[in-house]
């Protein structure tokens, strides 16, 4: 048989198979980055953009959301599927939004 961590023993069929233990490196990615260098080089090995900026922190020249007085959308952000390229950005062609878009 074999003991569990509650203690417990358990028995198995003889032609069962188990790997025994934990995996190694389990909580690596728990640990916090800290620094911004060290997540731009983790996000730039996995080729992805950092830092990401908002759209709603742009000018209305680099997005959609861009723009304004104050930091608002300004517009529905749900958007057609047959909208042009560049145009496309928030919800394309949601059927709901918001708390239940789930």
């Amino acid at each position: 048989g074999i003991r569990m961590p509650s203690g417990k023993h358990k028995w198995f069929h003889n032609l069962c198979r188990a790997t025994v233990g934990i995996v190694a490196g389990g909580g690596r990615g728990e640990k916090p980055f800290v620094k911004a260098g060290k997540k731009y080089h983790k996000l730039k090995s996995q080729a992805q953009k950092y830092p990401r900026v908002k759209g709603v922190c742009m000018n209305v020249i680099d997005h959609p959301f861009g723009g304004g007085g104050h930091q608002h959308v300004g517009r529905p952000k749900t958007i057609a599927r047959g909208t042009s390229p560049g145009r496309k950005v928030g919800s394309i062609a949601a059927r709901r939004t918001g708390k239940w878009k789930k």
